[in-house]
């Protein structure tokens, strides 16, 4: 194979992973920067961690998060890395109560 024909592979497999990898993660990489700067109180997340809050307070590099009602943690603001996503009405119903025959059943029987 020639040399050249060689030297065009390479920068064509190098393309290509620039294009498959690299590309993909740096728009990413922009989009959570992104969030990150315009975070407003309010605004419900997750951290890289997977911990949901909501946003009480925004300092220079920090946030505080609200993960229950009354329990507010701080977090630096790199670690937010999505909005939380928003929950339809239909799954915030309480389950159903099982009935009498959705429970276990106590196979045992008495013989006289």
């Amino acid at each position: 194979m020639p040399a050249e024909l060689q030297l065009l592979v390479i920068v064509i497999a190098l393309f290509g992973f620039w294009a498959i990898v690299m590309r993909p993660a740096r728009v990413q990489q922009r989009r959570v920067a992104q969030l990150q700067e315009e975070l407003a109180v309010g605004d419900e997340v997750i951290i890289s961690a997977g911990i949901f809050g909501t946003v009480v307070s925004i300092d220079d590099d920090r946030v505080q998060l609200e993960i229950a009602p009354g329990t507010v943690v701080t977090a630096a603001r790199q670690v937010v890395i999505r909005r939380a996503p928003e929950v339809p009405e239909a799954q915030d119903a309480a389950p159903q109560d099982a009935g009498p025959d959705d429970g276990p059943h106590d196979s045992t029987t008495e013989e006289d």
